[in-house]
């Protein structure tokens, strides 16, 4: 993260993650494989998080043909077909895939969920409420996740909404939901393994909001407090309660833990270490190829899967195939 900007080898816009880990750490232990999510554009966690490989996201970064996308997504667009992830930079963007791919896995009576992480930004957009409103009136297998950290870019969420409530708009929707301190990590697991499971037993969407916060500038690993959109005292309380750091500290406490995380965290850095290094050997992809490619190749073979399999054989003259509600 260091050498992003020095030495200007990654040229996409990067969001990082850092304060915002523990959703996407605990839905690594509550998704399966064949389920779908889509993220916002901080995605790096909720990528690695559905079992994206770490190298080729690291290629990526640096716009090589090895990343995941062939080096044409960048940060803000990573994308895993064989994970049936997808992240995207349109605000609020990320209800629409996940709300199309739950009303096929509900039509064609799957058991997998799709989950759309946004942040407390989107509700700025239609699109949010008009999907979450289809996916109550379908009782879709939809789990949305909103990361509240109190900012959209550098604008507080009461100078963006009359009422800056967020649980409110979607109860009116008709979805349940929930908030969570996203800092508390028992009750966070908790109530996303709950949320989870009521989607997967079919009981309908799900809403949670987890109140987080990004440690880093909007873009950029650099602060960009000196805009004085919040408070140091804010940004300093948040940073003072860290989970990963309490957690770190819990598992330290317990020689037997404590020696394994060692071990862990050394395994990761090599391993971090190893990707930069065959990221920075690989090639760019070819002028060819790269004119030849288009973005549709980072969502496509998540919703052509849907598509593969043998259609429902209707009746004749049946002029419309409707879902109703439910």
């Amino acid at each position: 993260m260091a050498e992003y900007h020095p030495a200007d080898e990654m040229r996409c816009p990067m969001h990082f993650c850092i304060g915002q880990e523990s959703v996407p750490a605990a839905l690594s232990l509550l998704l399966h494989q064949d389920d779908v999510m889509m993220s916002h554009y901080r995605s790096h966690g909720y990528y690695l998080g559905k079992g994206g490989s770490l190298a080729e996201m690291v290629a990526e970064f640096y716009g090589k043909a090895t990343g995941s996308n062939g080096g044409l997504a960048g940060s803000m667009e990573l994308g895993s077909h064989e994970r049936n992830f997808c992240s995207g930079a349109i605000v609020g963007g990320s209800m629409l895939i996940p709300l199309g791919t739950a009303f096929a896995q509900k039509y064609r009576g799957a058991q997998d969920i799709s989950v759309s992480v946004f942040g407390d930004g989107s509700f700025d957009e239609g699109i949010i409420y008009e999907s979450m409103n289809l996916a109550a009136l379908y009782k879709l297998p939809l789990l949305a996740i909103c990361e509240n950290n109190k900012y959209a870019a550098n604008t507080e969420v009461s100078k963006r909404l009359g009422r800056p409530e967020l649980l409110p708009k979607v109860e009116a929707m008709g979805i349940p939901g929930e908030i969570v301190d996203g800092y508390d990590l028992d009750p966070l697991f908790a109530t996303l393994t709950a949320a989870a499971a009521a989607v997967r037993a079919g009981e309908g969407p799900r809403y949670v909001e987890v109140l987080t916060y990004r440690f880093c500038a909007h873009v950029g690993p650099q602060a960009d407090d000196y805009l004085e959109y919040r408070p140091a005292t804010e940004v300093a309380d948040w940073q003072s309660n860290d989970p990963l750091a309490k957690l770190r500290a819990q598992l330290a406490a317990d020689p037997a833990t404590g020696e394994k995380m060692i071990r862990i965290e050394a395994d990761v850095e090599l391993e971090v270490a190893a990707a930069v290094d065959a990221a920075k050997k690989a090639p760019f992809p070819s002028p060819e190829w790269a004119l030849g490619a288009n973005s549709a190749s980072t969502y496509a073979p998540i919703a052509e899967g849907f598509f593969r399999e043998p259609q429902p054989v209707f009746q004749g003259g049946q002029n419309e195939t409707r879902l109703e509600p439910f």
